[in-house]
């Protein structure tokens, strides 16, 4: 594959940007650079990269898939994880966490075979995983269970739920010492204080229905949440204060934060990447990529700047109904594949 400097091409685009406010409306030059068959069924949900191993982690229904990006080739499986939803990854040991919502668990891989380690019992209705390096512990959020389970990546021991008030939809650390939860039915977001599992401030997100994708600007200490009615928030991290309500695509799943660009993204399931510029401190909306329908959940590469996404081959189509609503797909069998973007001329 070839390999593409993304770097110089941000910053003529953030020089042209900076021409005008049609300049600003100007789409970033996010191309289709190559893809991967995965196959399989066609029940995805969160992508995970990891940085050290330049592996991205794909949820995958029953399993999850393990993609080398150097080479963009599947190198493994995690298998067992029925209901496949989060990823994350111990920084320290390099241990893998998959959950699964069907048996209640999050599973501990070894990174180099792949096999499982440990099983831990979780919060009901897992769904998003993160880590946070601060406590070293991997947070499981439950919708059904209305709760975040800490495992203590060294041990693998579950520590006692902590209660969110509303159904949890993503969470994000902070690498400080605070993990951020979205309540989507609540619209919501809490703030956890990971030395204690304590929540130490919870803020409405103002015009943002239904928050799903969550990403952090750590430096900046912005939270970037995107919303189920076609808006992405930015929230100041220490006070909860909104800076910034953009408009994005809809359907969203997932969001990004990429620090070597200063770029946030919202993957949506439309068909559409939002790509948000926090280059200045104030998130600027700078334009829409078009990818593929369905493509809804993402993750990033912040050494490449390449984007990852996945979705499979649509077959029919049922229109996006109300202000929350989004397209629904029906996807041919066996056409999963993976997507990847870069910065191009």
């Amino acid at each position: 594959m070839k390999k593409i400097s993304y770097k110089p091409m941000f910053a003529s685009m953030l020089l042209a940007l900076a021409g005008g406010h049609a300049a600003r409306a100007a789409a970033p030059v996010y191309h289709l650079v190559d893809t991967l068959k995965l196959g399989g069924g066609v029940k995805w949900d969160y992508l995970h990269f990891d940085g050290p191993s330049a592996r991205l982690y794909i949820s995958h229904g029953t399993e999850v898939d393990v993609v080398d990006t150097k080479h963009l080739h599947v190198v493994g499986l995690l298998k067992g994880t029925i209901g496949s939803h989060g990823i994350a990854v111990d920084a320290v040991s390099g241990d893998v966490f998959a959950d699964s919502a069907a048996k209640r668990e999050a599973i501990a891989f070894d990174p180099k075979s792949f096999k499982p380690l440990a099983e831990t019992p979780v919060v009901l209705d897992a769904d998003g995983m993160a880590y946070d390096p601060a406590s070293r512990r991997i947070y499981v959020v439950g919708g059904d269970g209305e709760a975040v389970t800490p495992i203590d990546a060294a041990t693998k021991q579950a520590q006692p739920n902590i209660a969110l008030g509303g159904s949890p939809e993503f969470l994000a650390a902070d690498g400080a010492g605070s993990l951020y939860v979205n309540i989507n039915d609540k619209n919501q977001m809490v703030r956890i204080d990971t030395a204690t599992d304590k929540i130490i401030a919870r803020w409405p997100l103002g015009s943002c229905v239904g928050p799903k994708g969550m990403a952090i600007d750590p430096a900046r200490r912005l939270v970037f949440a995107s919303c189920a009615n076609a808006v992405m928030v930015a929230v100041n991290a220490d006070t909860g204060a909104i800076m910034a309500t953009l408009p994005i695509g809809r359907g969203t799943d997932s969001a990004a934060f990429d620090p070597a660009s200063d770029l946030a993204f919202s993957a949506n399931g439309d068909g559409s990447l939002s790509v948000i510029s926090d280059a200045t401190g104030v998130p600027e909306l700078l334009g829409s990529v078009k990818t593929m329908p369905g493509a809804r959940t993402m993750a990033v590469d912040p050494a490449t700047g390449r984007v990852f996404l996945v979705t499979a081959r649509v077959t029919a189509t049922t229109p996006a109904r109300g202000a929350t609503g989004h397209p629904y797909y029906k996807f041919a069998p066996g056409s999963l594949e993976l997507l990847v973007y870069a910065l191009g001329a």
